[in-house]
């Protein structure tokens, strides 16, 4: 298969990003909003002479200030679904920065989406007897979506192998 070259604008784009219901502001305004309550009450122990209390009043604090930080932090993960010409390209992007790139030749790929229980779902890219998990932080509705969209796709790339790119979503 030809290589192909990295500026041909892609048929298809759509990058995928845990969601997030908490803004990292909302976030912060939560635990200054405990800091807040947890040091009054600190205070009202502290004034009847049980002043050990307000560290253990404090680590609830800090224990949630780095469940956010490692949820934010773990929000910086993305996956990437470029269709091209002859290609369909996955790049991954930890939430460390580390970046992975896997290419598909689209004329053989097919788009599987297993549900399991409790409407549970996994979505593969399956080709020559090997599958290649995608958006494994999405949820079932998102996955099925997905799924159909792609999978019309690369119908439509495999009967029409000159088709032109058609804006990105």
């Amino acid at each position: 298969m030809p290589a192909v070259p990295r500026t041909e604008k892609p048929i298809f784009r759509i990058d995928l990003r845990p969601p997030r219901s908490l803004s990292r502001r909302a976030a912060r305004n939560i635990v200054v909003i405990l800091a807040c309550v947890t040091t009054s009450i600190g205070l009202i122990f502290w004034a009847v002479g049980a002043w050990p209390v307000i560290g253990f009043l404090g680590i609830d604090v800090i224990l949630l200030a780095l469940a956010f930080h490692f949820s934010f932090r773990a929000a910086r993960a993305e996956e990437r679904i470029e269709l091209r010409r002859g290609n369909l390209r996955v790049i991954r992007i930890s939430a460390r920065g580390t970046r992975q790139e896997f290419d598909f030749q689209p004329y053989w790929l097919q788009v599987v989406l297993e549900r399991g229980e409790d409407d549970q779902c996994e979505l593969y890219l399956r080709s020559h007897g090997k599958r290649f998990e995608i958006a494994g932080f999405l949820g079932a509705k998102e996955k099925t979506d997905l799924a159909g969209k792609l999978d019309r796709l690369l119908r439509q790339a495999r009967c029409h192998p000159d088709l032109q790119p058609a804006g990105l979503s």
